[in-house]
């Protein structure tokens, strides 16, 4: 579970120029710019799926990609990613490790009217079956 939480702002345009990059390797689009920020109760540290490379991403760290699947307030799940810079996991300068940014094919504070303290389920860590059962974009 996690609690819907204040973000940066920065998300979206550290991640705009690295979207492509992310659908192709997480194999979903098209993705949303912007990120869903989850306050966790614990820490987690993120098995990535998939990684963006400082070089490509133009900062001094890597960004780690992990599918998870979000519940819907109709208790659908939906296929989303989580973006989480590495540093994040070391220090708690940041968001720190028990902090997801979340993102997906749909924008989900304003499609499910989310508010700051909501609850959303998260799972994580999933097979393929798991990942393919639950509501996405393109598959690519």
């Amino acid at each position: 579970m996690g609690k819907v939480s204040c973000g940066y702002g920065v998300a979206t345009w550290n991640l705009m120029p690295v979207e492509d990059l992310i659908e192709a390797r997480i194999q979903l689009a098209p993705l949303l710019s912007g990120t869903l920020n989850l306050q966790l109760s614990e820490p987690y540290v993120v098995r990535a799926d998939a990684r963006i490379l400082p070089q490509e991403y133009g900062k001094a760290e890597g960004v780690k990609l992990q599918r998870c699947l979000i519940r819907d307030p109709d208790g659908h799940f939906h296929k989303a990613i989580i973006t989480r810079p590495e540093s994040h996991e070391m220090d708690n300068v940041y968001h720190g490790p028990a902090h997801f940014e979340v993102m997906g094919v749909i924008h989900f504070c304003k499609t499910w009217n989310l508010r700051i303290g909501d609850e959303i389920e998260v799972q994580v860590e999933g097979d393929d079956a798991w990942w393919h059962s639950a509501i996405g974009g393109n598959d690519i």
